[in-house]
């Protein structure tokens, strides 16, 4: 019988969970959270800051949170700490008061950035939010970090163990299966809201110059004629990029049903656009280092976006265009965590954890499939 080889994720597992169960009874010696239960109160003046230290997609989810509060607390302070990687989407957000711009690895060693954590903790928050799903532990040793003895902190339940971090966790927050869902669930129970969340939509926070731009650009690709077909080749992460060879395919099938394609991408990925047009030279993409607002806003003239699980995927719900996911073999009660929100969509699953699994035939039918959906609805 042929034995299973031990990974290096394997004997990291065995060796973190005696560290985390230890971690958590210092904890418990060490932290000590002002014990609330839902919902927590907000007076005039209080401050108010969310914990959304991560990437572009994961904003773009909490973005109608943020709004939802200041809409129902015009009176408090909205303070978000993010990073470079997605403060972008919400410089322009007239209901955000404040944010804290702080390097992403914060999360994975927060004991690394005590200064960083130090002045940011001199606002004195009256309530902290983590709206982060993931590193349970270390998001929420920074919490702790964060908080005053005086502030009261949520989180969305991670289990009984993390109580010794948070004042409270909102267990009708983690039944949500969507990301989105998620995040407005967290702000009704923490702050005994009612929020429908079937009423609220995505938001394209733009300003009218990004929203010219756009339509500038697309007209200057001779584009503004008829929808385009938006192609997203950039990744955060390897496992989830698609072939270049699958790509190329997909395109002459589109252009041979008489749509026009243009290429998305960041700058570190022109090699990838480069590579594509030596097999299709006429192929255009949309100007590098544009700001992703104004991106956005580009996808309101597409008729379909494709592209691998990114945040390119969220950016196209806010545009309310329909979507073709390309995504991970992804385990059945996480698969609707970050789904396209409020659009058509098709997602394609791989069968293994690499996107470049995923047949090009399955996203030519998926293609044909949605496109035939548009055009009868």
């Amino acid at each position: 019988m042929n034995q299973r080889r031990v990974s290096r994720k394997d004997i990291q597992h065995l060796l973190e969970s005696p560290f985390r169960k230890l971690g958590h009874v210092l904890a418990k010696a060490v932290f000590s959270p002002k014990k609330a239960e839902y919902p927590f109160p907000v007076l005039p003046g209080s401050k108010i800051l969310f914990l959304r230290h991560d990437g572009l997609g994961d904003m773009i989810c909490t973005i109608p949170m943020f709004q939802k509060i200041q809409e129902h607390f015009p009176y408090a302070e909205i303070h978000v700490m993010c990073t470079n990687a997605n403060v972008s989407f919400i410089e322009c957000c007239d209901f955000i008061d404040k944010v804290h711009i702080v390097d992403k690895n914060i999360q994975n060693s927060p004991f690394s950035f005590l200064g960083v954590i130090r002045n940011i903790r001199k606002n004195k928050y009256d309530i902290i939010i983590n709206c982060l799903t993931s590193k349970a532990s270390k998001n929420a040793i920074l919490t702790s970090l964060l908080s005053h003895p005086v502030t009261l902190s949520s989180s969305v339940y991670f289990g009984n163990q993390y109580e010794v971090y948070f004042s409270a966790q909102s267990k009708k927050a983690a039944s949500e299966e969507s990301m989105w869902d998620k995040m407005l669930m967290l702000a009704n129970e923490t702050f005994g809201l009612d929020i429908e969340t079937s009423t609220v939509n995505p938001i394209l926070p733009s300003i009218q110059q990004q929203v010219q731009d756009a339509k500038n650009t697309i007209m200057e690709l001779g584009l503004s004629e008829k929808p385009f077909i938006a192609l997203n080749i950039s990744v955060g992460q390897a496992r989830n990029q698609w072939n270049i060879e699958s790509y190329v395919s997909l395109i002459k099938f589109i252009i041979q049903k008489g749509k026009e394609p243009l290429l998305f991408a960041i700058q570190k990925d022109y090699y990838l656009i480069d590579l594509i047009q030596q097999h299709i030279p006429s192929i255009q993409y949309y100007p590098i280092g544009r700001h992703i607002l104004e991106v956005g806003e580009a996808l309101t003239y597409a008729a379909i976006t494709i592209s691998p699980d990114t945040g390119f995927l969220h950016l196209a719900s806010v545009a309310n265009c329909p979507i073709i996911g390309l995504y991970c073999a992804l385990s059945e009660d996480v698969k609707n965590e970050w789904a396209p929100f409020r659009v058509q969509n098709i997602r394609i699953f791989s069968e293994t954890d690499k996107v470049s699994d995923i047949s090009e035939q399955s996203v030519i039918d998926a293609f044909a499939k949605l496109d035939d959906m548009i055009n009868h609805s």
